[in-house]
């Protein structure tokens, strides 16, 4: 479809677009993006659909019924006899018109509604259950952990104790602080500082990490200069200048964000990156690690400026 060939689409939501929703999925704990529901529902109705057959059954004509020993079969009986503990006989679906034979169509009725209709815990602990199964094979595994790097849900596969384990990015608490830190800053009408944050969550979830790094600092200067407009484009040199208002009074803090700005800033750094046709290695973990630290010193600075003008 022509949708599918634009990289744009879908990327951002209106609330995000908005400013109403700027953090990105990736930071989003006890949440379900629904690109990975998308994927991973496509992922399962295949596997589903590999091991069941077209089978007839006189008058009533032709269907599908799980060919023998259906490794999908078992493992999906096991989660709601054990896990859900209902009756056998229900966690087994069967359909009068299969002559006792159980129906695959109901099995996927039955997992579309984990995945779109559950909360969160409920579709990530089935989803995790069956990747721990004997019967699970290496194949679907790796589809499964394939629709979640390729989504921007804040979980990803781990190897815990010899067991596929399903583990959040980052804890709750700090999500909860980034969303904060950017809520203060749209509420101080800081549009520039937003705007960039913005495109940043753009940027990651389009997966072009570098530049997401480039937008988040100059989420940061947009505040600097906002404060004090003789601060030039340059952060380090803003912050030198706030230093001397009387905004920034803890010098290390100060050295800390100007050794961290360097990091982008340096010959073998972000910035540089995307001048060139060598990019260093960066990846999401930089991105979201910057985007909160670039968020939350905005933030700091916004509320120092509020104080300071005794709002």
């Amino acid at each position: 479809m022509e949708h599918e060939s634009n990289q744009n689409f879908n990327t951002l939501s209106f609330a995000q677009r908005e400013g109403r929703a700027p953090l990105p999925e990736l930071m989003q704990p006890e949440h379900v993006p629904a690109k990975f529901k998308q994927l991973i529902w496509r992922v399962l109705e295949k596997e589903i659909q590999r091991e069941s057959k077209n089978a007839a059954f006189g008058l009533l004509g032709s269907a599908r019924i799980y060919k023998r020993h259906s490794r999908l079969e078992k493992i999906l009986f096991r989660y709601r006899y054990e896990i859900l503990e209902m009756p056998h006989d229900q966690a087994r679906y069967q359909h009068w018109r299969l002559e006792n034979k159980v129906d695959p169509e109901l099995d996927k009725g039955w997992i579309r509604a984990v995945i779109y209709e559950g909360e969160y815990h409920e579709t990530l602990n089935f989803i995790e259950f069956l990747i721990r199964q004997p019967e699970c094979s290496d194949a679907l595994c790796k589809k499964i952990k394939i629709a979640f790097d390729s989504s921007p849900i804040a979980y990803y596969i781990a190897t815990i104790d010899n067991l596929p384990t399903i583990v959040p990015r980052q804890d709750l608490d700090s999500g909860k602080a980034t969303r904060q830190a950017i809520e203060t800053i749209m509420l101080s009408k800081m549009e520039g500082a937003a705007k960039h944050l913005r495109q940043a969550v753009e940027q990651i979830h389009s997966k072009q990490y570098a530049k997401s790094i480039a937008e988040s600092i100059h989420a940061v200067e947009s505040v600097a200069r906002m404060i004090d407009p003789n601060a030039n484009k340059t952060l380090g040199s803003a912050l030198d200048s706030l230093e001397g208002t009387g905004l920034l009074k803890h010098s290390a803090l100060k050295g800390a964000f100007k050794k961290l700005y360097g990091y982008t800033n340096d010959e073998e750094g972000i910035r540089h990156a995307l001048l060139t046709s060598n990019s260093p290695d960066v990846g999401l973990d930089e991105a979201m690690f910057m985007f909160g630290a670039c968020a939350h010193f905005a933030a700091y600075l916004t509320s120092k400026h509020k104080v300071l003008q005794g709002s």
